[in-house]
């Protein structure tokens, strides 16, 4: 409770309706278009709240299985071993035509390999299309063989990520653009049509308070890179499987980063990026995942501290941990070894634990 007392969302908690999204299986072993289709169908259905895509230009087939949000890195799935991988925006676009309701999210867009006009371009056209439903989460990336490939330089990606927020921001807003900046240059363009929400679509910037998801828990001090970004430019942070701690900690920081912008700290979201795992005991739902959890923290006992592992009511216990610590939303994963199973976890999560958050 002495930790909820210095919390700068405490006092806000009241007010929130938790809101609970969905990742869309547009890469790893169970990206197919019917699954896409069937994911973000059944999240609406089922009153989630997002429906989430992940964004790389490629990556290699043990990684994709590694960072999957969608299934097991032992999932068995059609596609086998191949990185199947479907652009992120396309992807949101084509769920816009068959959803009517359920907000679209990059979790996360990593923006520096592309030009800020052309992105501006693609989400401006989802959002109009879908009658205002798209959000846009970004971050500078960390998959150096990207940048590689797209002759974009590794060490630039921080400065090249903000200006793209700044160009984004001027073309949505301003009747005629102009922008001078490093990377981009343009004056008294014409850009229409503007988008429907107002002033532009949410921007949420991903990262960390530690210096990489090979090294958790590894401080960046008191201004991580992220969160000044988030606290400048964005209308809040995704915290990407951060544990309870890094997100009351985040938290702070973004509260005091805020204020030191000029802007309202009570403004800005969190959305926790989480992976879940539910059983009838926690020992079931720890041996689904542990594999998983290796690979994509370390150690199982690293994984259920920044996953979601346990009962249902272990669940809702963790899921009220991080909002205490600040969260107000979530995006999450399920670790199951089919798509079945996932579908049938969605179903089983809506039933015994979203009821509990709302």
């Amino acid at each position: 409770m002495l930790a909820a007392f210095f919390n700068p969302w405490l006092p806000n908690l009241l007010e929130l309706l938790l809101d609970i999204g969905v990742f869309l299986p547009n890469y790893g072993p169970m990206a197919t278009p019917d699954f896409i289709v069937d994911v973000a169908r059944q999240a609406e259905e089922l009153g989630y709240r997002y429906a989430a895509v992940c964004d790389h230009l490629f990556m290699d087939a043990k990684n994709a299985k590694v960072m999957s949000n969608v299934g097991t890195v032992d999932a068995r799935t059609p596609n086998g071993d191949r990185p199947n991988w479907y652009d992120a925006l396309t992807t949101l676009a084509y769920v816009a035509g068959i959803t009517k309701k359920i907000r679209l999210i990059t979790n996360i867009y990593v923006l520096p390999l592309r030009h800020p006009l052309s992105v501006a371009r693609e989400v401006t056209t989802i959002d109009v299309l879908s009658k205002g439903r798209v959000a846009l989460g970004v971050g500078v990336g960390w998959y150096n063989d990207e940048f590689v490939a797209a002759g974009v330089a590794f060490d630039s990606r921080g400065e090249i990520t903000d200006e793209s927020i700044r160009v984004m921001k001027e073309v949505w807003t301003k009747e005629r653009p102009s922008f001078n900046g490093e990377y981009t240059k343009f004056r008294n363009i014409e850009f229409y049509p503007k988008t429907v929400q107002k002033p532009h679509p949410p921007i949420y910037i991903g990262g960390y308070i530690t210096d990489g998801r090979q090294h958790f828990g590894v401080s960046t001090g008191k201004r991580p890179p992220a969160l000044v970004r988030a606290a400048r430019l964005g209308d809040g942070w995704i915290p990407c499987g951060a544990n309870v701690d890094e997100v009351r900690r985040g938290a702070v920081m973004l509260h005091d980063l805020t204020r030191e912008a000029g802007g309202n700290p009570r403004e800005k979201k969190i959305i926790c990026h989480n992976m879940v795992s539910i059983g009838k005991t926690l020992g079931e739902a720890k041996r689904v995942a542990k594999t998983s959890m290796e690979e994509r923290f370390g150690s199982a006992e690293a994984g259920v501290e920044r996953a979601i592992v346990g009962t249902p009511d272990d669940a809702i216990k963790r899921f009220e941990d991080y909002v205490e610590a600040g969260a107000s939303a979530f995006i999450i994963g399920f670790f199951t070894p089919t798509p079945r199973e996932v579908l049938s976890n969605m179903k089983r999560f809506s039933k015994e634990i979203l009821p509990s958050l709302s």
